[in-house]
């Protein structure tokens, strides 16, 4: 039986309020910019390349916030992913929508207050975040691993 498992490196970039998100073509829910850490890289390391990869850009890693467990249902299959979140800056990138140099995937700014609207995933980064933006910048840890799998199918 297949167990998919994903761990991931992701930034958080805000600016005015803005967080830049990513968004695969024809599909509705939005993520932080960044990817799978590869066996033996770090993740700072795997950030900086999946950044580059993304949006053909250097970017500096800053301090290390949090780390986000989740799980999903894809086709019936049980999904898991650990995600570990790090402040990032890109001082080239505009407030203008980013080009992907990865035609599969587009990236914008959206509000921190509108995270909902915009399906971010996993789920848990949406309160996480408006927090660290209202002066709690210690995000640390969230997790959907101990919730029904019903209830984490969210948008």
């Amino acid at each position: 039986m297949e167990k998919p498992f994903h761990h991931l490196a992701r930034g958080i970039l805000i600016k005015d309020n803005k967080l830049l998100v990513g968004k695969a073509k024809g599909y509705q829910n939005t993520f932080l910019p960044g990817g799978h850490i590869e066996f033996g890289e770090s993740a700072k390391d795997a950030l900086v390349r999946e950044i580059r990869e993304e949006l053909g850009m250097r970017c500096t890693v800053g301090e290390f916030l949090g780390l986000v467990e989740h799980k999903w249902m894809n086709q019936g299959i049980l999904n898991c992913e650990i995600n570990q979140l790090f402040n990032i800056e890109m001082e080239d990138l505009a407030m203008e929508n980013p080009q992907s140099i990865e035609e599969h995937i587009e990236f914008f700014w959206v509000s921190v207050y509108e995270l909902e609207r915009y399906h971010l995933q996993p789920f848990l980064l949406r309160t996480m975040i408006k927090g660290y933006v209202e002066g709690n910048k210690v995000i640390r840890w969230a997790s959907s691993l101990n919730n029904e799998i019903d209830s984490l199918n969210r948008n």
